[in-house]
């Protein structure tokens, strides 16, 4: 028997194993109704959309079966601090890492094996490996992002909200102005998703401890806390607001200060390897050459 010919002898197997399993199991029922893909999601991500037509319906209903609580639990929080809670779910999440790491890369080995090519079988394992990190080296740089702008935005929306305290309005109210005057914004966005949560009747203090939770950020869950506690001791909201602005601000000036002295460590690698070499050629090069032509 040719390899071409084990090949397609295995795919076919795999293919009615697949279709055997799935009617037995009511996936392809469930499929034809629509129930695989109630969220109907879009990504920004081109690749999450070309794949996730693939691993719906041939990875998922295997990859819902995993048990890791404990993993999807870690993951879902970072998707939603991510800002991705509307784009991938947790489940979509394992099942992309699988397909991209598991799936895909035998396909492209015996796709190249089929066509004559005899690539390293090593170099697939590696673009497995590599393609298996991805999505969450993908949602790690978003939420890395979004905590920045969060960070950035985070001094403006306290003073906003301090004045607006200190001119009579109450908590809700001024998280009310700052969602109306303040430019959109990550930060912004979540502000906006708390008032929505206490208009249907989360409390103010459930409301705030959800938002820190999203956000995953250490400066928020310290002002939430400081804020709560604040509120249920009948504190002055605007003080502790000013309080913590300063501090967020002095918080930001040191790490900058940090940032500037590792810099310029970090030059001094590349300074001593290509900069200092040049610069002794360009001085001591004209003397060698007249010493040498001397002779």
């Amino acid at each position: 028997m040719s390899v071409l010919a084990l090949v397609a002898l295995v795919l076919t197997g795999s293919s009615a194993f697949y279709i055997g399993w799935n009617l037995f199991s009511g996936e392809i029922e469930g499929a034809a109704a629509g129930q695989l893909d109630p969220g109907k999601r879009t990504s920004k991500n081109g690749l999450l959309n070309l794949s996730r037509k693939m691993f719906r319906p041939l990875v998922m209903p295997y990859s819902q079966r995993i048990q890791a609580e404990s993993w999807r639990k870690k993951n879902k929080r970072l998707i939603i601090s991510a800002g991705l809670e509307n784009e991938i779910d947790v489940d979509e999440l394992l099942a992309f890492k699988i397909f991209l790491g598991v799936v895909a890369p035998p396909v492209v080995y015996l796709w190249f094996f089929a066509n004559g090519m005899r690539p390293s079988f090593m170099i697939f394992l590696f673009l497995g490996l590599i393609l298996y990190m991805y999505p969450s080296l993908w949602i790690s740089g978003l939420r890395k992002k979004r905590q920045e702008e969060i960070k950035l935005q985070l001094p403006f929306v306290i003073d906003l909200m301090t004045l607006s305290t200190e001119a009579g309005l109450d908590f809700i109210g001024a998280i009310q102005k700052v969602v109306e005057k303040t430019r959109p914004g990550p930060l912004v966005d979540e502000l906006e998703r708390m008032l929505q949560q206490t208009q249907l009747g989360t409390s103010r203090a459930d409301a705030m401890r959800e938002l820190a939770w999203r956000i995953d950020l250490t400066e928020v869950s310290s002002l939430i806390a400081v804020l709560v506690t604040a509120d249920e001791m009948g504190g002055s909201i605007g003080a502790v607001l000013r309080v913590q602005a300063d501090l967020i601000r002095t918080q930001r000036f040191n790490s900058a200060e940090k940032k500037g002295a590792a810099a310029s460590q970090k030059l001094l690698f590349p300074l001593i390897l290509f900069i200092m070499p040049a610069v002794f050629i360009m001085i001591f090069g004209p003397v060698i050459l007249g010493f040498i032509g001397a002779k």
